[in-house]
């Protein structure tokens, strides 16, 4: 039986050092909730448009039991102690996902804690800066939606001024947040989108492994079956929530030069074929959400074989990257045919194994970011390129350069 997969997430996702920024801190007061929260109807909230412009407008909820009717919580009643504990971590988790998501960077994202000066004596304070090319709205229906999947409720929504949104969050009664939207007209969302794809693992080193992983930003591994390590690495790389795809061997011009081996997809191979060579790759390479060729130039070009590739994929609901080893693929067309998730690289990271090639490759792909607002670049695991990659990518961050999974930039069929 195929193993089936997710067209991929298209929600941004944590790294462990964003899970650790976000744990819990120590001596926070979980029984201390403002208790007239308590057994509230939501209504949800509502955006006003006028004058040309669209502008956020919060109804502050205004019910019976909001009127001077605080009563303690009594043992018993509500969620314990513990339960409010998961309840905070994952609602701050989602909420700086979905943020991040609707282009806020991760530094402008502030957690203070109650008590804190820059707090609320009795909740957590979450403070998220907005740049002045986004629409207040869009975050706000965002954090809705994140409060929402976490489980809990916005109570109280007021539009203090046209720069500044607070959202009070409650889960089973207690009134455990409040999330500040504060505009800074001089910020600016992210600049682009730079999908980073690293070919080869399944032949790479422990120590190239332990580096791409290390590297801290969402990246994508692209597995090549048929190595006697194939699968272990997989397993590695999906084991710490890295994406990854199979990266298939195909025929390339010069195939007499190339040892391919048995389970390479051929310009000739009959679609029976086809199929049963790929089955046998992703056993290789368990986890992979999706496909990209290993060379490929002459295979690439052959719609009969790229055509039993799509339908395959389309069963196993996955996507394709087009390594994009010729100019004369059509496995774009043949995706769209098939009406499947499809995506193209732009940028070879690394064609040589220098470091000042690799650096104007990298600078490459974030000029097309700029102007396209993505772009995505293959590289390989070498050693060159994993330093390059070290340098070069904090400065991109900082210059407003986001990094995602290669399945978050794929184009979808029809559209």
């Amino acid at each position: 039986m195929k193993q089936r997969g997710g067209g991929g997430s298209s929600r941004h996702r944590l790294s462990r050092e964003d899970r650790a920024k976000l744990g819990r801190r120590s001596g926070r007061d979980t029984q201390s909730p403002v208790s007239f929260l308590r057994n509230i109807t939501i209504s949800p909230l509502a955006i006003r448009i006028g004058g040309g412009t669209i502008g956020v407008v919060l109804v502050v909820l205004i019910l019976g039991q909001l009127l001077g009717r605080d009563r303690k919580v009594t043992p018993g009643e509500g969620p314990d102690a513990p339960d409010v504990n998961r309840w905070m971590e994952e609602v701050e988790l989602r909420s700086r996902e979905y943020s991040l998501g609707a282009g806020i960077r991760d530094s402008w994202i502030t957690l203070h804690p109650p008590g804190s000066p820059e707090g609320d004596s009795l909740l957590t304070v979450m403070e998220f800066r907005v740049p002045g090319d986004l629409h207040m709205e869009v975050l706000n229906l965002e954090l809705t939606r994140a409060v929402q999947v976490a489980g809990g409720v916005v109570v109280r929504g007021v539009e203090l001024s046209d720069a500044r949104v607070e959202l009070d969050i409650a889960y089973r009664g207690r009134h455990t947040h409040r999330f500040v939207l504060q505009r800074y007209s001089g910020y600016r969302s992210h600049v682009g989108r730079i999908g980073i794809v690293i070919d080869d693992f399944g032949r790479a080193s422990q120590e190239m492994l332990a580096g791409y992983a290390g590297l801290g930003i969402p990246w994508t591994a692209s597995v090549i079956p048929g190595s006697p390590n194939s699968t272990g690495q997989a397993r590695y790389f999906a084991a710490r929530g890295i994406a990854i795809l199979l990266h298939m061997p195909m025929e390339p011009e010069s195939g007499e030069e190339w040892d391919l081996g048995e389970g390479a997809i051929y310009a000739e191979t009959p679609r029976d074929n086809v199929a049963t060579l790929l089955e046998s790759a992703f056993n290789e390479v368990p986890g992979a959400i999706g496909l990209n060729n290993h060379m490929g130039s002459k295979a690439t070009q052959e719609s009969t074989v790229m055509r039993a590739v799509m339908l395959d994929l389309r069963e196993r609901g996955l996507f394709f990257l087009d390594s994009k080893t010729t100019s004369a693929s059509v496995a774009a067309d043949e995706a769209e045919r098939a009406g499947i998730p499809w995506a193209e690289r732009q940028v070879f990271l690394d064609p040589e194994d220098e470091i000042p090639v690799i650096e104007e490759q990298f600078q490459q792909a974030l000029d097309l970011a700029r102007r396209n607002g993505s772009a995505i670049m293959i590289g390989h695991p070498r050693m060159n390129t994993l330093e390059a990659l070290r340098r070069l990518i904090p400065a991109a961050r900082q210059a407003g350069f986001e990094f995602v999974t290669v399945d978050r930039l794929l184009h979808r069929s029809g559209r």
